[in-house]
């Protein structure tokens, strides 16, 4: 599975400081600065954690925090022992900053390491010097605060055109299948229990046809408002193609799967969307089941859903097995 840009972000920094760390623990340990070299040592063996946990969880936590409270602590700890002679390792550690953590925490991580250091600044340099180190270290983390938070506003941007919707709002195809990959992998894990509902207007193509499709898209953009009022802020909506939709329900089997998409199916069916014209939706539910693939566990859904349609519309129905046979019939007190 392809890492993530943070993962390789993380990885990258990590590496780095590994690599650099060893050498100068060596170093500091070989001239007698012993208590430099084993903050050196410390630092390689925190970074060394942080990377084996990254790399073998793909997990991210608050490893790019770690590492730069690391970094620039450390920055922080060997300047105030020995000096502003070692304060130019102290630029690549503020930039890193930004690309480890949110461009606000970073921007406080390294105002308050650049404070910790001035009293040093003060005793060992003269005024003109102290402003041109001042205004170095400021100016180095202004134009990187600037950059970093340009640059993730426009991430952002990307990110919501390229797995959101901009009819409904809801993600699109592509996040769907990011997301239940991602799941898949945390359920290998964890093991707890997941699901889908696979839902599809009834004779959609009848309301397109008589009301025009503003109408149609109006109606996609109710219901799509109505199910997202109703899923808990952990489960997700996709809108699959036209108009079918996915609920993605976290740590939920298929009986309580089942009781929401029966909850979904009245809400809609109570629902006088478009101009007093009432719709409803069929309904296909399937509960994650292990080393299934998403195509198999999204089929089985679709098996479900075909079997709803099948067997008169405006109902539920949940596959039991992972063969995608035998779908068998939630209770549905308000279905035809």
């Amino acid at each position: 599975m392809k890492r993530s840009t943070e993962e390789i972000i993380v990885l990258s920094m990590g590496a780095i400081c590994i690599i650099g760390l060893v050498p100068f623990a060596l170093i500091r340990f070989i001239a007698g600065d012993y208590v430099i070299a084993l903050i050196d040592a410390l630092g390689f063996l925190i970074t060394l954690g942080i990377f084996g946990y990254v790399y073998r969880t793909r997990t991210l936590g608050y490893s790019g925090l770690l590492l730069t409270l690391m970094a620039n602590g450390g920055m922080v700890i060997v300047t105030l022992k020995n000096g502003p002679d070692d304060i130019y390792f102290f630029y690549p550690a503020l930039v890193a900053a930004f690309y480890l953590v949110e461009p606000k925490r970073a921007l406080w991580i390294c105002t308050l390491a650049i404070g910790a250091i001035t009293p040093v600044l003060f005793e060992t340099r003269e005024p003109v010097q102290l402003l041109q180190f001042i205004f170095s270290l400021a100016g180095c983390v202004l134009f990187a605060y600037i950059f970093s938070s340009q640059s993730q506003k426009q991430r952002d941007q990307l990110v919501q055109l390229s797995t959101i919707d901009a009819l409904t709002g809801a993600g699109n195809r592509r996040a769907l299948d990011d997301k239940l990959k991602s799941e898949i992998e945390n359920y290998k894990r964890t093991g707890n229990p997941m699901s889908v509902i696979l839902l599809d207007f009834d004779d959609f193509k009848q309301i397109n046809d008589q009301r025009g499709h503003a109408a149609g898209d109006e109606l996609l953009v109710r219901i799509s408002s109505v199910i997202m009022d109703r899923i808990r802020t952990t489960d997700s909506l996709y809108r699959y193609g036209g108009d079918e939709f996915v609920v993605y329900a976290a740590s939920t089997d298929l009986q309580t799967s089942g009781q929401l998409a029966e909850d979904l199916r009245a809400l809609v069916e109570a629902d006088e969307s478009v101009s007093g014209y009432r719709v409803s939706i069929s309904l296909g539910v399937a509960e994650y089941h292990r080393d299934e693939s998403m195509a198999d566990w999204l089929g089985r859904a679709d098996a479900a859903l075909f079997e709803s349609k099948r067997s008169g519309r405006n109902r539920v129905i949940s596959s039991h097995k992972p063969d995608f046979s035998e779908p068998v019939l939630v209770p549905n007190s308000g279905g035809s």
